[in-house]
């Protein structure tokens, strides 16, 4: 009897050691990381789709209507009888500036513009790969120059920084050359799509000219509130010279309306930009024509139904703009004493490191906007995570495209202030009235126009390259189908530079 005890006890033993070590492997099983998932870490990620046609973000979009509606109303009420007003005073000689040659000389420069960026975006598709290089090397180039023509003046100081300069950018074209052919890849698709559907660069074109109707509208509203603060001022006597400024909070209420109207119209032309190139990766029959029909949808769609997360984000970075522009405005007070000019200087890199994150979110989160229709935080959301799932964090930073046509836009400003100075020579008549200015006046006016109109043309051409690089994380098989010419391309490229980042 004492013996059956003693072995009932030992199988209990048994059984519970038995149990006791089924449960550890168990949850050890369950805490033990897949191999397989490493491929996907995030696995709640879902691709991307269209959402059904309606207003998002609405408030946003009210506040704007709302916000341009007050400022039109200031324009009519306070700006026009101050601008007759001043205008009145002048008094009109005989001899006054003819300005009908300066309408000649912007147009020829206007038209020099557009024939040189569209010769830009020709040797950019023929080769890519070398005008990215070659970027790099003028940019070299440029500090090496810099650096020289600082010491040959005995600026030693500037000579200094130069060489400072110089080495850093030796350093970071070493750093970026073996991702030139990952760029020159991406730029290539980027121009294939937006060349295929021409009228996109017309449209942003005609959203330009309108944002500046609205910059004279709001200039003419800011002169009627510098009349009425002045008026006020001298009805009660506290009248300084000529040193009279609105309040701090009409201040920022007019700075506010003239960033985020801004901000709006070069988000709008991010998001139709993101329809139309998102439309020819899925189904380009339907994008591959000057005036295709995913021009049209795009454009409706990032005026009414997507507008309201187009002002919400802009919005954003818009108070981040105005307070720099008031913080910078008191760094300029020569009262302001050591201490207040140290948190000043602090405050100000703050805000410009808040602005630097929020357009860099801006720039994804639009794309999602532009291909799905979602509101500006669930694209924002839905774009991170796709790049966080991918891996392509490190990727998506990658800014070799942005530099390149920046620095084309600058040259292409320089080279049609180069016309307005051949106009000016060809047709001194045209700016007599100037004077000794006539030069100045023709290359700053032609170097302004031509510096905007490549600014439009190639921004068109960077928020292509964006949105291919987040087509490309979400749908490289619709890629390869459609085509498979280009996504072979890439894939080569895309192999060369991040062989593990990839994926394939």
């Amino acid at each position: 009897c004492v013996n059956s005890k003693s072995t009932n006890k030992r199988q209990q033993r048994q059984y519970q050691q038995l149990t006791m070590g089924l449960n550890e492997e168990e949850t050890l099983t369950t805490t033990l990381i897949d191999p397989e998932s490493l491929d996907n870490p995030n696995p709640t990620y879902q691709k991307g789709e269209l959402q059904e046609s309606k207003c998002r973000d609405a408030w946003a979009a009210i506040l704007f209507y709302a916000q341009l509606i007050a400022v039109c109303c200031v324009c009519g009420v306070l700006g026009v009888p101050a601008v007759r007003r001043n205008v009145g005073d002048v008094v009109v000689v005989e001899g006054r500036t003819d300005y009908t040659g300066l309408i000649y000389v912007t147009l020829i420069a206007a038209a020099s513009s557009f024939a040189l960026s569209t010769i830009s975006l020709t040797l950019m598709t023929t080769c890519p790969k070398f005008l990215i290089q070659l970027s790099l090397l003028f940019s070299l180039l440029l500090s090496l120059l810099i650096t020289a023509t600082s010491f040959y003046y005995q600026q030693y100081i500037a000579g200094a920084f130069g060489i400072l300069f110089f080495l850093l950018s030796c350093c970071y074209a070493c750093c970026v050359w073996r991702r030139i052919a990952f760029a020159a890849a991406n730029l290539n698709t980027g121009l294939t799509a937006v060349k295929r559907n021409g009228g996109v660069f017309v449209t942003s074109v005609w959203i330009t000219v309108v944002s500046f109707g609205y910059l004279v509208v709001w200039m003419v509203a800011m002169v009627g509130v510098y009349d009425a603060t002045a008026a006020a001022a001298a009805g009660g006597g506290n009248v300084e010279g000529n040193n009279v400024q609105p309040s701090w909070g009409y201040l920022f209420l007019l700075l506010l309306s003239l960033f985020w109207t801004q901000q709006v119209f070069q988000n709008t032309i991010h998001v139709i930009v993101a329809g139309v190139v998102s439309t020819w990766w899925f189904a380009p029959d339907e994008a591959s024509s000057c005036c295709s029909v995913a021009i049209k949808d795009s454009f409706i769609r990032a005026t009414t139904s997507s507008f309201g997360s187009i002002c919400f984000g802009s919005l954003l970075v818009a108070i981040i703009q105005t307070l720099r522009s008031m913080v910078e405005s008191a760094r300029h007070d020569s009262s302001n004493d050591g201490c207040a000019a140290f948190v000043l200087c602090l405050v100000d890199c703050l805000l410009q490191c808040l602005q630097g994150i929020l357009e860099y979110f801006n720039k994804f989160a639009y794309i999602y906007v532009g291909m799905y229709g979602y509101s500006y935080l669930e694209a924002g959301k839905n774009v991170m995570t796709l790049f966080h799932a991918k891996g392509w964090d490190i990727i998506i930073a990658d800014d070799l495209v942005s530099n390149t046509l920046s620095l084309f836009a600058l040259i292409g400003g320089g080279l049609v202030g180069c016309v307005g100075l051949a106009t000016n020579a060809a047709f001194p008549s045209w700016l007599t009235g100037f004077e000794g200015a006539a030069s100045g006046i023709a290359f700053g006016f032609s170097f302004l126009i031509g510096l905007v109109i490549s600014s439009i043309m190639l921004s068109v051409v960077d928020s292509s390259v964006n949105t291919v690089l987040v087509s490309f994380a979400e749908a490289p098989e619709e890629f390869q189908q459609n085509h498979p010419k280009l996504s072979g391309e890439m894939r080569d490229a895309w192999r060369l530079v991040y062989p593990a980042e990839c994926g394939f």
